[in-house]
């Protein structure tokens, strides 16, 4: 007589083994431990046990997917959607694209409130190269002619959203509730001067200590949403 093997637990540690792999996976995609911490408001312990391979509810993988930039279906079920497979193969990762919230190269354009962002795939190995971490990045596109010629309307830029206590170069701040792109350049007077590179629109200046990072709140402060790392530009 045959013997008879119960397969249901093997099965079950496997997937757990397996689950548990695309969740470090993912966690290491989006920044690493700490980061992933911080982002996702999880408890270490509640972490802790998805890192182990333990059930997590489809709405908290979405979460999790959403910040470390990773395809939910994959994180869930170890496959890709259709369009993310087409991407897989590149190593692409999903950054947020706000595509509503034009970054005014003006004199201020009044941004959306809270604009919902859509997906779009950039190479892994693309973002290495420009010192990027999908976690970090965002897309913006730009609106008037006050960045001419570095900036151009219509132009996408590639965010770096990452913290820094250092002020320059081509930034996307918030200013009285506006959304905006413009150069700054900080003195030895404790300022920073907000310059825009056609000449047409004039220097203005504030005090350092106005500026911050986060999300803007519509107060006096000047919120840096990033620094521009890459402008995509149409050839005509």
């Amino acid at each position: 007589m045959a013997e008879i093997f119960d397969l249901s637990e093997n099965t079950s540690n496997r997937q757990e083994t397996e689950f548990a792999a695309r969740v470090r996976e993912a966690v290491k995609s989006g920044g690493g431990y700490s980061t992933v911490l911080e982002k996702s408001g999880f408890s270490s312990n509640s972490l802790n046990r998805y890192l182990k391979g333990h059930e997590m509810k489809v709405s908290t993988a979405i979460h999790l997917a959403e910040i470390c930039g990773v395809d939910p279906q994959w994180l869930l079920f170890g496959t890709r959607s259709d369009v993310d497979m087409h991407y897989a193969s590149a190593d692409g990762v999903g950054v947020a694209y706000y595509e509503e919230a034009e970054a005014s190269a003006g004199f201020g354009r009044y941004g959306h409130d809270r604009p919902e962002p859509r997906k779009v795939f950039i190479s892994r190995c693309f973002l290495e190269d420009l010192g990027l971490l999908p976690h970090h990045t965002i897309m913006l596109r730009v609106a008037g002619d006050s960045m001419e010629p570095t900036l151009k309307s219509g132009d996408r830029l590639i965010l770096n959203t990452a913290p820094t206590t250092l002020l320059g170069g081509v930034t996307v701040f918030v200013v009285n509730g506006q959304l905006m792109v413009k150069r700054l350049s900080p003195t030895a007077s404790g300022t920073v001067m907000i310059i825009s590179d056609n000449d047409r629109y004039p220097p203005q200046e504030a005090e350092i200590s106005r500026f911050r990072w986060g999300e803007a709140d519509g107060n006096d402060t000047i919120t840096v949403i990033g620094r521009v790392a890459y402008r995509l530009q149409a050839m005509s």
